[in-house]
């Protein structure tokens, strides 16, 4: 007899690639075991996050950094204005970046107040807008793979 497939029970998590061994897991773990086992892997994932943006003093980081910096300054004049910010969080998979929050990583960053950011104020804020948001391109991604039905 063929497996039965057992309904999503959450509709806002989509089906993907990895559903049908998320499914398969659910029933010989129990679902209780797998959100304790999905929960510790997220939590493990967030921490390597927060360790690899940690290295954003080495000399790696620093030319992570200055190489970001570079592209995200479409127009080369040494400083990012908001529309460049956006099309550089746009390049990183960051979809989900509005207007809004642009308006606030550039009034975070922007510490002499002079409505651009420079690669100190960039390499300043880096660090805690890259850590907010390749955690949520981690969650967004795992839900597009399917590891949350």
């Amino acid at each position: 007899k063929p497996a039965k497939k057992v309904k999503n029970a959450n509709p806002a998590h989509k089906e993907g690639i990895f559903s049908p061994a998320v499914y398969a897991a659910k029933a010989v773990m129990g679902e209780n075991e797998l959100k304790q086992f999905r929960a510790k892997a997220i939590s493990m994932h967030t921490k390597v996050i927060g360790e690899f943006v940690g290295t954003h003093d080495s000399p790696v980081g620093n030319a992570v950094a200055k190489t970001l910096y570079s592209a995200i300054d479409t127009n080369g004049d040494g400083v990012l204005c908001e529309n460049e910010v956006k099309e550089g969080m746009k390049t990183l998979g960051f979809s989900w970046i509005q207007e809004k929050q642009v308006k606030g990583i550039v009034k975070r960053a922007d510490k002499d107040k002079n409505g651009t950011i420079d690669y100190d104020e960039f390499k300043n804020d880096l660090p805690k807008t890259l850590k907010t948001n390749l955690t949520k391109l981690a969650k967004k991604n795992g839900a597009d793979l399917g590891f949350l039905v």
